[in-house]
């Protein structure tokens, strides 16, 4: 039996990956990085440990969960508030940590493409 406290989520809704046209205007989106989902991938499809995972991108423990726990927000809040994800692309890869948002400033600030630490 699902419990009954929390938030309400949509039913009924398909989160299907297409690509933005001018006749698909999403203005309230989710941004979330195309490293951000790598770091879920080596972790929950790959089955990497958390040390394995930095290793391979390059990054602290502390930095890649940062990238990890910013990117299942993302992913909560869009599906929680059935907003859209929208992929964005990095070819520099991932940033080096400085200027990380926390949970509480995202929210104060509304900034959907922001880290969080």
């Amino acid at each position: 039996m699902p419990p009954s406290a929390g938030p309400s989520v949509p039913e009924g809704v398909l989160y299907i990956p297409v690509k933005p046209s001018e006749s698909l205007d999403v203005k309230d989106c989710v941004e979330i990085y195309d490293y951000e989902v790598r770091a879920l991938a080596y972790v929950h499809v790959e089955g990497l440990t958390m040390e394995e995972a930095a290793g391979r991108m390059g990054v602290s423990k502390a930095t890649f969960w940062r990238i990890l726990e910013g990117a299942r927000f993302k992913i909560a809040k869009a599906l929680s508030e059935g907003k859209p994800l929208k992929l964005v692309s990095l070819k520099q890869g991932a940033p080096s940590g400085e200027g990380l948002l926390t949970r509480k400033q995202v929210s104060s600030t509304g900034e959907s493409n922001a880290l969080v630490g």
